[in-house]
């Protein structure tokens, strides 16, 4: 073989891949993924490749929305190092600053980046206000006082309960590894023109609290705590941001519910008629649209907060269920939320644009002619059973999403369908 022979195969073979610049300084092995090899990813490095080393992109700590997830710009990693010595919210001012260009949009896993209003304005929701606000606020008291008048506590059975808190550890989780949220939060909550601070602050504490050192316990602990306080004497200007509020204090129960700091915990008593409290504080703006109340259309808007009251209301309902299973206290019918309006469907609430949402809607409102089914309807009564209801149920079962089908399954195991 000639020396020109030679010469081309060696023009023929690839080019070596060029570890990023962090790993060629660490002397360690990079995972070559582009545009963030994955080790950077996990540190929450800049990633850089020298020039030249093929198809190479180079990361920035900003970049655009369209370029990376949320879990690749809110990875947090725990040091002691990023803390001061008093903790406070403060010391996560640089990730959630909450500016569009600091936190990029988080999309649902199947809507397309390219169809997102992004001129959604949460300044002007049309709801009807709730009656008896009081009895959610008072919640907590019932096991207390109902038991006191003999009212038949429901029957939850140990495989409900344990049915129930598979679904509920999951949701923290979401906020780590997964492209979605919590099936409470609407994913266009997030993609107005600034991450609320609230929720911002959420993905980088749930983060830190799930993957701490061993040994930051204490520091973790206190710091969540502080949020939550924060949020629980906190008076929100809008309905949006009261919403917001009784998410994430929610998010940050569950959390640390299902996922405790040994020796410590934030779920007890005062945690949760704190919670109860912010769920008091979105009943009395109310979790209707006045739309819905005459069978028409909503704005998108009122719509999406409506829709994500009324699930995150749900979960804590759930969840105070299991609280007080836990604690052998009897849980009591949610008489209070018999108007409510039970999950609309999967298409509703993933669509991604707003003229695919009206265009989703009005199929809802015609297929919903005789009225739109509420959470009352899944409980026990004369009709249970009967061929009318069992039809309006099917009907929801068949478009609801997987937070319905488990509002549902819960409901059927207490009260039978």
């Amino acid at each position: 073989m000639n020396s020109e022979s030679t010469m081309k195969i060696r023009k023929q073979v690839p080019p070596r891949k060029k570890a990023c610049q962090s790993c060629t300084d660490s002397k360690v092995r990079c995972g070559l993924e582009k545009p963030t090899c994955s080790r950077c990813r996990a540190r929450g490095k800049q990633c850089q490749y020298p020039a030249g080393s093929g198809d190479v992109h180079q990361s920035s700590p900003v970049v655009s929305s369209e370029q990376i997830s949320a879990d690749e710009s809110l990875i947090f990693e725990p040091s002691l190092a990023n803390f001061s010595t008093t903790p406070t919210v403060t010391a996560f001012s640089s990730p959630v600053s909450g500016h569009a260009s600091d936190i990029p949009r988080i999309y649902s896993q199947h809507e397309s980046t390219q169809t997102v209003d992004t001129n959604l304005t949460f300044d002007h929701i049309d709801l009807v206000p709730m009656i008896d606000t009081e009895k959610i606020r008072d919640r907590w008291l019932q096991p207390y006082l109902l038991t006191a008048t003999e009212q038949v506590p429901k029957l939850f059975n140990s495989f409900t309960v344990q049915f129930v808190t598979c679904v509920l550890r999951s949701y923290p989780n979401h906020l780590l590894d997964e492209k979605c949220l919590p099936p409470f939060i609407h994913p266009l909550q997030l993609n107005s023109k600034a991450m609320p601070r609230t929720i911002a602050n959420c993905f980088s504490l749930v983060r830190m609290w799930m993957n701490r050192v061993a040994g930051s316990e204490a520091i973790v602990l206190s710091t969540v705590r502080q949020e939550m306080e924060r949020l629980s004497r906190e008076d929100a200007t809008s309905d949006f941001d009261t919403l917001c509020s009784f998410q994430v204090y929610l998010i940050y129960l569950l959390t640390a519910y299902f996922f405790p700091i040994e020796n410590a915990s934030l779920v007890e008593d005062m945690s949760m008629i704190t919670l109860q409290d912010l769920a008091f504080r979105v009943a009395k703006s109310g979790f209707t649209c006045k739309a819905e109340l005459s069978q028409t259309r909503p704005t998108w808007e009122s719509w999406i907060i409506a829709s994500a009251k009324r699930r995150t209301l749900f979960t804590m309902y759930i969840f105070s269920n299991v609280y007080n299973c836990d604690k052998g206290l009897p849980n009591f019918l949610s008489d209070e939320l018999g108007d409510i309006l039970v999950p609309e469907s999967k298409a509703l609430w993933e669509a991604s644009d707003r003229d695919s949402w009206t265009r989703e809607y009005n199929r809802h409102l015609s297929k919903w002619e005789d009225g739109m089914l509420q959470i009352s309807e899944l409980w026990r009564s004369s009709e249970t059973g009967s061929e009318a209801r069992r039809k309006r149920i099917g009907r929801w079962v068949q478009s609801t999403d997987e937070f319905g089908m488990m509002l549902f399954a819960v409901c059927a195991h207490i009260h039978g369908c």
